[in-house]
C-alpha cells in the first residue's frame, strides 16, 4: 500500500491527472479506505504544492497541472466515496470566493480542496466577487464563515466593506482573508478575524475553533 500511494502522490506532485485518478481508483478497489488515501496520498500533494508556491524557483504552470490532479482526484474518486461524517467534523459551511477587483484563484482551489476534503461544506463563489455577494449568500445558507482571497493590494478596502455588511445584517460569521496581499495586512486592518498566512493554516485554524467549541 505504502508504495502505491506514494505513487499516487508523485502523480499529483507533477501533475498527472489521468495516473492520479486512475492510481486512486485502484487503491479503492484493492481495500483502502478514502480517509487513508485522503490523508496519506492527497495531503503530502498538497503539502509538496504548498512548498512550490512559496519557493523562488515558483512555476505557475507546474502548479497549475498539480492543482488540476488534485482537483480531478478530489471530484472524480474521493467526492463519490466521502462524506463529512468519515472524517469526523461538525457540518459547518464556508462561504468561499476571490474578493472584486481580483481575478486570481489558483490559491482558492487549493483551499477549497483542502476544505472539501476536511469535510466541510464549501459554497465556491468564484472570482471578482462584490462583498455584498458574499454576505447575501452566507445569510441564505446559514454560513459558519466566510473565506476572502485577495492577491493584489488594491483589493483590500472591499475586503473590509464585508465586515460592515456581516454586522448590518446582524449575522454571526466569521470573516477569514488570505492570498499573498491580504497575508500582509492584520486582521484589524482589514477587519476580520484572521488572516491565513497559507492554505494549510485555513484547516488548522478551523480545527482550533472547532476544538474550542465555536
Amino acid at each position: 500500500m505504502a508504495l502505491q500511494l506514494a505513487t499516487l502522490v508523485q502523480a499529483v506532485t507533477v501533475g498527472n491527472n489521468k495516473a492520479a485518478v486512475t492510481y486512486a481508483e485502484t487503491l479503492l478497489t484493492e481495500g483502502t479506505d478514502v480517509y487513508t488515501i485522503v490523508q496519506a496520498g492527497l495531503l503530502p500533494a498538497l503539502q509538496a504544492l504548498d512548498v512550490k508556491c512559496t519557493s523562488d524557483d515558483f512555476n505557475l504552470l507546474e502548479i497549475m497541472l498539480a492543482g488540476r490532479a488534485l482537483m480531478d482526484v478530489m471530484d472524480k474518486v474521493v467526492a463519490k466515496h466521502l462524506s463529512p461524517s468519515e472524517l469526523n467534523v461538525k457540518n459547518r459551511t464556508i462561504i468561499l470566493g476571490t474578493i472584486k477587483g481580483d481575478i486570481h484563484e489558483l490559491g482558492k482551489h487549493v483551499v477549497r480542496i483542502i476544505l472539501r476534503t476536511a469535510g466541510y461544506r464549501v459554497v465556491d463563489l468564484g472570482k471578482d466577487v462584490e462583498p455584498a455577494k458574499f454576505v447575501q449568500t452566507a445569510g441564505e445558507e446559514k454560513a459558519n464563515y466566510i473565506f476572502v482571497s485577495g492577491l493584489i493590494t488594491v483589493v483590500m478596502p472591499y475586503v473590509r466593506q464585508i465586515k460592515e455588511l456581516v454586522d448590518r445584517e446582524g449575522l454571526s460569521t466569521k470573516i477569514v482573508a488570505g492570498g499573498a496581499a491580504l497575508q500582509q495586512a492584520t486582521a484589524e486592518e482589514l477587519a476580520v478575524d484572521y488572516v491565513a498566512k497559507d492554505a494549510f493554516a485555513v484547516l488548522h485554524y478551523l480545527q482550533r475553533e472547532q476544538e474550542e467549541g465555536a
